[in-house]
C-alpha cells in the first residue's frame, strides 16, 4: 500500500529534492557557460543582460542547498556524519585512482591533497562539515527560541555578514564563503518553516522574480557605469539569500511524489564532487568549448541543458557503486556488532 503516511519526508516532499536537483545544474551552469562567458562593461546588449541574469540565477544554487537544509532540519548523528566523510573519500579516492590509471595525474602531494579534499575548489566541503557540526545548537534555538528572539538573532547575523562581509569586505571569508553565512540562510529557512508568513508563500514566485529583476539591474547599470556588478554576484548578497529562500518557498507549493526525482537528488553532492574534480572539470570545460564553437542560439542553449543533464546523470550512476559500498559497509558493522 502506497498511502501518504507510508512515505517517507523526502519521499512526500520530493518537490524540494527537484528544488535540489535544479540547484546543481544552476552551479553547473555557473561551473561552465558563465566562466567562459562572465558578465561584460557592454551590460546594455541583450546577450551581456542575459548573462547577467543567468549570473544572478546560478549565484543562488548554494544557498538553496542550505536552504533546503534549513527547512528539513539537519538530524546531527555520528552515523550521517560518517557518510558524509564517506562519500568525499570514496569519491575523490575513486576520481584520483582512475586519473592515474588513464594517465591524466601521477601520484603526488598535491594529488593526495585534493583526494582528501583540500582544494579551494571543494571549499563547500568545509562549510557543510562546519554546519553540520554546529547544528545540534541551531536545532535547539530554532525549537526555543521565540519570534522575538529568532527576529533579534536573525537580523544580527545578517547585519554583521552584510557590513563585515558582503558591503565592505573587511572580513572577505573567501568572496562571502563562510560558516556565519551557512549558518544565517539555515536559520533563514527554519524561521519561514517555524514563522510563516502566508502573504510571502502566496506571492513567493512574484517575489523571486522581481528579486532576480533587482539585482540584474543593479549589476547591469554598475557594470555599465562602474565597470564591476556591485557586489551582486556573491553568495552572501542578501538579495542572494532571500532568492533561494524565496524559490524554495515556490516549490514548496508543489505536490507531487516522484522515485526519479527522489534518485537523482540522492546523488546531488556527488555530482559536485565529481564534475568540479581538477581531474574531471579541464575535459568538461574543453567540451563545453567545443559545444559553443559548433552551436550558437537557442540550439546552443538546448545542446548545453542536455549536456549537463547526462553529466548530471552519468555523475549519479558513478555514484551507485558509492551507495552500495556504504550499504555494505553498513551491513557488515552491523552484522560485527551483533
Amino acid at each position: 500500500m502506497n498511502s501518504n503516511k507510508s512515505l517517507s519526508r523526502k519521499e512526500r516532499e520530493s518537490n524540494l529534492e527537484l528544488l535540489r536537483i535544479v540547484a546543481m545544474v544552476l552551479v553547473m551552469f555557473g561551473h561552465t557557460h558563465l566562466r567562459m562567458h562572465p558578465m561584460s562593461q557592454s551590460g546594455m546588449e541583450l546577450c551581456s543582460i542575459l548573462n547577467i541574469v543567468s549570473s544572478c540565477i546560478s549565484t543562488m544554487g548554494v544557498g538553496i542547498f542550505i536552504s533546503i537544509s534549513g527547512w528539513f532540519g539537519i538530524m546531527f548523528k555520528v552515523s550521517g556524519l560518517t557518510k558524509y566523510i564517506f562519500q568525499i573519500l570514496f569519491v575523490l579516492w575513486a576520481v584520483y585512482g582512475l586519473a592515474i590509471t588513464l594517465g591524466y595525474a601521477g601520484l603526488s602531494f598535491e594529488g593526495i591533497k585534493v583526494s582528501i579534499g583540500l582544494y579551494d575548489g571543494y571549499w563547500f566541503i568545509i562549510g557543510y562539515l562546519g554546519l553540520y557540526l554546529i547544528s545540534p545548537v541551531l536545532n535547539v534555538f530554532i525549537d526555543k527560541a521565540t519570534k522575538k528572539e529568532y527576529q533579534v538573532l536573525l537580523l544580527s547575523l545578517l547585519l554583521f555578514q552584510c557590513v563585515y562581509s558582503w558591503l565592505t569586505a573587511w572580513y572577505d571569508y573567501y568572496n562571502g564563503y563562510s560558516i556565519i553565512l551557512f549558518a544565517v540562510i539555515y536559520l533563514t529557512a527554519a524561521y519561514f518553516r517555524k514563522f510563516p508568513i502566508a502573504w510571502v508563500e502566496k506571492h513567493a514566485h512574484w517575489l523571486f522574480i522581481i528579486t532576480v529583476v533587482v539585482m540584474a539591474a543593479i549589476a547591469t547599470l554598475s557594470l555599465w557605469k562602474f565597470g564591476n556588478a556591485a557586489r551582486q554576484i556573491r553568495d552572501d548578497n542578501p538579495l542572494v539569500v532571500l532568492g533561494g529562500i524565496l524559490l524554495l518557498l515556490s516549490f514548496k507549493k508543489l505536490k507531487f511524489h516522484s522515485k526519479i526525482v527522489n534518485w537523482l537528488a540522492a546523488s546531488c553532492f556527488t555530482v559536485y564532487l565529481l564534475h568540479y574534480s581538477p581531474f574531471a572539470y579541464p575535459h568538461l570545460m574543453a567540451i563545453m568549448r567545443e559545444v559553443y564553437a559548433q552551436y550558437d542560439g537557442a540550439i546552443y542553449c538546448l545542446v548545453l541543458l542536455m549536456f549537463l543533464i547526462a553529466v548530471y546523470f552519468c555523475c549519479t550512476l558513478f555514484d551507485q557503486l558509492r551507495i552500495l559500498a556504504w550499504r555494505s559497509l553498513s551491513w557488515f558493522m552491523n552484522k560485527k556488532e551483533i
